[in-house]
């Protein structure tokens, strides 16, 4: 059986190395149309702010370990035109074709930038070669300029700063960073805008380049840059996709079912490019993470191979760090919760995050949000710049396996004074949802 994967990034080799060690005796085929395979692309700003030396140290595995080791065919700078997944041929750019008995389509995500500045030599980034690109321009001290609030955007603000760059952050949005609440962000973000030169409510209106310096004309003001990186979103890589009869959403991504299966049963999807269940909603989403990535992969590959796995879903748990802070959220924000038809409440809390007589430490927000008739959880927000990271992990659990508040205030947390107070913040945010 021949087994064709299309992309090489984190839910590509997984599914490639999943189906090999099923079914040995498969031929196991992965195109990717960059230069590289299984490396860390969450690690990329930590590259550019210079804590990282080496890109060499983003990648997984070299490629020697897929195809020297694991018996994995692997073909880099390679694209796929389009498919005709009647046929079950997939073409490639040089006019060439491929056909295959299973197809698993990786090809993850591209940078979202808007069409009249694609061409103004800003950049984005989304691969190792666009980091590795981006790396090589920036110079010491150079002053950089990054559009978009998100989470890269607050990310790469952050370590380029650390890095020595006089950053600049410019969004469209009337407050920094809106997935996260203002009940829990207020010193958070305080402390960012005195590190970093933001513009909020501000549209980009040209971006000029001379030489080696760029113009940035908003709706506040023009300023001078040494670069520009948009971190405005992504788009799946699905426009290959046009003209084949394999289901997409209205925003590109492929539809799967439960087994990582398109409409078509001998092609599967998984990544950033592809759809999956919410576990609060129990509807369609898009979850465009790495750890989410590698588990859609590893489902897609056994499947593909012929034994049958289930990808349950996901929550949307994401972490980023922003300068000292650990930031993160899992499952829903209260709009959200109310969108998605919950009776719902949140429940906010300042607390420390080591019992106070503790050297060390600092305060913590805690927000949870659940269901007011049921007391499921929902979602949750915490911000710390100790201890935060776990924190959220501890609640993401509770919210993946359908805990309520009691249950949460009940869960049996283990105490001792360096690593929290005996009444922890999430015990203290259970125990006040229940009343």
């Amino acid at each position: 059986m021949r087994i064709v994967i299309i992309g090489g990034g984190a839910a590509g080799m997984s599914a490639a190395s999943k189906a090999k060690r099923i079914n040995a005796d498969s031929e196991v085929i992965v195109y990717d149309s960059g230069g590289f395979v299984s490396y860390a692309e969450c690690g990329i700003p930590y590259f550019l702010g210079g804590k990282i030396d080496d890109y060499g140290k983003l990648i997984h595995y070299p490629i020697t370990e897929f195809t020297e080791k694991r018996g994995i065919i692997v073909r880099t700078n390679t694209s796929v035109s389009s498919i005709n997944p009647e046929k079950k041929e997939i073409f490639f750019d040089n006019g060439t074709s491929e056909s295959y008995d299973r197809l698993i389509i990786c090809t993850g995500a591209s940078p979202k930038v808007p069409q009249k500045f694609k061409d103004s030599g800003a950049l984005a980034i989304r691969t190792l070669d666009s980091g590795i690109d981006i790396r090589k321009k920036l110079k010491p001290g150079m002053k950089v300029t990054i559009i978009g609030d998100g989470v890269l955007g607050m990310e790469l603000a952050s370590t380029l700063k650390e890095g020595g760059y006089g950053t600049r952050l410019i969004s469209h949005h009337s407050d920094l960073f809106p997935r996260i609440s203002r009940e829990i962000s207020r010193q958070f973000l305080e402390d960012f805008r005195n590190e970093i030169e933001v513009e909020l409510e501000s549209e980009i209106l040209a971006i000029e380049k001379t030489n080696s310096n760029f113009t940035v004309k908003t709706s506040k003001g023009t300023h001078e840059s040494g670069i520009v990186i948009f971190a405005t979103g992504i788009v799946p890589n699905t426009s290959f996709l046009k003209g084949s009869s394999i289901e997409t959403t209205s925003t590109g991504l492929i539809r799967t079912n439960e087994l990582m299966q398109t409409n078509f049963p001998d092609i599967y999807a998984a990544g950033d490019c592809a759809t999956s269940r919410n576990i609060v909603t129990g509807k369609e989403s898009w979850n465009p993470l790495a750890q989410v990535s590698n588990k859609m992969g590893r489902v897609a590959g056994s499947n593909a191979a012929g034994e049958r796995m289930i990808f349950p879903g996901s929550i949307g748990t994401t972490l980023v760090k922003i300068f000292d802070y650990e930031v993160g959220f899992a499952g829903l924000a209260l709009d959200e919760s109310i969108k998605a038809s919950f009776n719902a409440k949140r429940t906010t809390v300042k607390a420390r995050s080591r019992a106070a007589y503790y050297e060390g430490g600092s305060e913590i927000w805690v927000e949870i949000i659940y269901d007011v008739k049921s007391g499921k959880l929902l979602g949750s927000q915490i911000i710390s710049k100790d201890g935060g990271a776990w924190r959220l992990n501890a609640v993401a659990s509770a919210i993946q396996a359908g805990l309520t508040v009691e249950d949460l205030f009940y869960t049996d947390f283990g105490y001792t004074p360096p690593f929290g107070p005996v009444w922890d913040p999430i015990i203290i945010a259970a125990s006040l949802s229940m009343k």
